[in-house]
């Protein structure tokens, strides 16, 4: 996916993990061929033709060669039914075994555990994320889900994706026209009643890494996944919220 957003994840994992030493680690591959994997967002919108799944589904099979026994998608808009879904058919027919966790379904559980007093939930995430509703997968742990207006969804799409300013474009140089998109959109949702805000893009938590804003949670959707690779692989090694 995002290739920055993998080295996110990666880190993500290493830093939730107990550990005293290198050797007490978990093994992980991450498998980066961003060449190969069409923009999600993109195939959402019917700019190409081409669904990513498949590639998404040959680097799975591929990682499972290698001893990977679970694995995850560190981009939320992969998680769009058009897509998941053919990447769930493609790894049945090729008889894996691997065992895929689902991102979104992570964070509905993660935000039903940790913080059970939260309700109304905002999202933040791209035009291909909003388009096709994969937040409303949450509400089946008992949470309502809030969004942006349709302007507002461009606008975030744009600190993401803008070849200039957006988070894709320099991600080690947030511009201070990305964070105050986000910024704006966050006051937005807390003014519809969001008690926690998802940040539901993977490129969204490298310009909003703090775990509060004005006092509601930030749901960093890349620290959910990292913390549930790792009690898949052994709940033990996994540290306390």
């Amino acid at each position: 996916m995002g290739p920055i957003a993998g080295i996110d994840l990666s880190k993500k994992i290493v830093n939730q993990t107990i550990a005293g030493k290198d050797q007490e680690h978990i093994a992980q591959i991450l498998y980066s061929a961003p060449e190969f994997i069409g923009d999600r967002t993109e195939y959402i919108l019917g700019i190409i033709k081409k669904n990513p799944a498949y590639a998404i589904a040959d680097i799975l099979i591929k990682l499972e060669s290698m001893g990977a026994t679970v694995a995850c998608l560190p981009c939320n808009s992969a998680h769009a039914p058009e897509i998941y879904g053919v990447i769930e058919d493609e790894l049945r027919k090729n008889g894996s075994k691997i065992r895929l966790l689902h991102m979104i379904e992570e964070v509905g559980r993660f935000i039903r555990k940790q913080f059970p007093e939260v309700q109304k939930v905002g999202i933040l995430g791209t035009s291909g994320t909003f388009k096709t509703k994969q937040y409303k997968r949450i509400e089946k742990f008992g949470l309502e889900v809030m969004n942006v207006s349709e302007q507002e969804v461009e606008q975030v799409h744009e600190a993401i994706y803008h070849p200039v300013f957006g988070i894709k474009s320099e991600p080690n140089n947030i511009s201070s026209q990305s964070l105050d998109i986000l910024n704006n959109a966050s006051k937005s949702l807390l003014s519809k009643g969001a008690e926690a805000i998802v940040l539901g893009c993977t490129e969204i938590p490298l310009a909003m890494p703090e775990k509060y804003f004005n006092n509601i949670p930030l749901i960093d959707s890349t620290l959910v996944l990292a913390r549930a690779l790792i009690a898949a692989v052994d709940e033990t090694k996994l540290k306390k919220w």
